[in-house]
């Protein structure tokens, strides 16, 4: 079935947007297991990480569990032994036009045009050809600078490289050059709006902008939109580009979550697994993207969302995301011992009448306590025994089982759910 919406030239970025569900998942995985295999034969990195898998047989969307998923956080490492980028690369690294340093350090390329695919997020936020845009993020070592540049250039708009620091220079400029767009950090467009109030200069033509890189809470965005300028949010990592983004509808009222990018595959996984989760369950975010030269395929990010499934009320079609809902990254010391949700996650693989588990770690008489919640089925005391054995064979540490009715684990994505009170 196809999804009737309103097809506007000013309103959607392309036709695309409108695709049919299902017509937009095989776009995405057309000849899928083809492309990976061109891509494990230009690239040492994805090719040592796929060996021994059949990537042709990787046609579809639950066909992605069986690929490992790649941590960002591994890739320090990665980059340590195949300098600069991992040999995830299909390209030489010196015919990329970009080389940026992330902290980790991280290195990424980066490429001419929209390389980034963040036009679709500047047009949802109302950027249009012609118009100025004033960019606050940083134009040294990381890309968050270029990445929003050159897709303003791409849009056919003129960028003003503000990039960090100076406000009183910057406020200077913008009160001079007039720009209607803002790209930057919300909390440093709420200080340029406030020394500009206070130093009694008139901004009130910059309207709109695109906000990503830090949390951006209801609070904020209201009082951003008190002083007259209507942003949205995109959340997106220099790896990949843009993941997702806010919209509006046909009557400018923001719509709940971030709309997936068009060119990007995105699962929603049980942190410490490979196991993708449905909708609604909150996870680790994972991402697919092979139209570059330089992939990713299964990367996870470390953040944490869920998807969600309605039809998004602004007339695209494509699924949401909750937006950023905490960090996957749960690993801890408990009793002296390092312990990981993929650590954890070895419970559903041992035992097949458990569904779910989560780690609680709390502090009893000053001492670590740990609770392991299992859902289930059974009320089986030799399971639950079985359970507290497997977990101290082999990861020395003795916790106390309980199982619990399916539901019962509150669904925050939390694998390792730490509450001890650190001074």
């Amino acid at each position: 079935m196809v999804v009737k919406a309103p097809i506007s030239d000013k309103f959607f970025f392309d036709k695309n947007e409108t695709l049919d569900r299902e017509i937009r998942e095989k776009v995405l995985f057309k000849n899928f297991g083809k492309r990976l295999k061109k891509i494990t034969s230009l690239s040492r990195g994805w090719d040592k990480i796929f060996r021994g898998i059949d990537l042709f047989e990787i046609k579809e969307r639950d066909d992605l569990q069986a690929l490992p998923v790649t941590k960002k956080s591994s890739f320090p490492d990665l980059q340590k032994n195949a300098f600069p980028y991992g040999g995830l690369n299909t390209k030489p690294h010196t015919q990329f036009s970009s080389m940026f340093a992330s902290p980790g350090p991280i290195y990424e390329p980066g490429n001419k045009g929209d390389f980034w695919n963040i036009s679709r997020s500047l047009h949802a936020a109302g950027l249009r050809e012609k118009d100025i845009a004033y960019n606050t993020f940083s134009y040294h070592l990381g890309p968050a600078g270029i990445m929003m540049h050159q897709a303003c250039n791409s849009i056919g708009c003129t960028v003003i490289p503000g990039g960090v620091g100076n406000t009183e220079l910057q406020l200077e400029t913008i009160s001079n050059l007039k720009p209607s767009f803002y790209l930057g950090t919300p909390s440093f467009l709420k200080i340029l709006l406030e020394k500009a109030k206070n130093n009694k200069l008139d901004i009130s033509f910059l309207k709109k902008g695109l906000v990503g890189a830090e949390p951006f809470p209801t609070a904020l965005r209201k009082k951003i939109s008190e002083e007259g300028v209507n942003v949205l949010q995109m959340y997106g990592i220099a790896e990949v580009g843009c993941i997702a983004y806010e919209t509006m509808d046909q009557s400018n009222n923001l719509v709940d979550g971030m709309l997936i990018e068009e060119d990007v595959i995105l699962e929603i996984v049980r942190p410490g697994t490979s196991r993708s989760l449905p909708p609604g369950e909150v996870g680790e975010i994972v991402v697919t993207k092979i139209n570059s030269d330089y992939p990713m395929i299964r990367l996870g990010t470390g953040d944490l969302s869920k998807i969600l499934v309605d039809l998004s009320p602004c007339g695209r079609t494509n699924f949401r995301i909750q937006g950023w809902m905490g960090r996957a990254e749960q690993s801890t010391k408990f009793k002296g011992i390092f312990i990981t949700p993929t650590q954890v996650n070895k419970v559903l693989d041992s035992f097949k009448d458990i569904s779910k588990v989560k780690l609680i770690i709390n502090t009893k008489d000053f001492l670590d306590n740990g609770e392991l919640l299992c859902e289930t089925d059974s009320k089986d005391l030799e399971l639950q025994n079985k359970i507290k054995d497997f977990f101290k064979n082999n990861f020395k540490l003795n916790v106390n089982i309980s199982l619990v009715k399916r539901g019962e684990i509150l669904n925050d994505g939390l694998v390792i759910d730490d509450k001890r009170e650190l001074d």
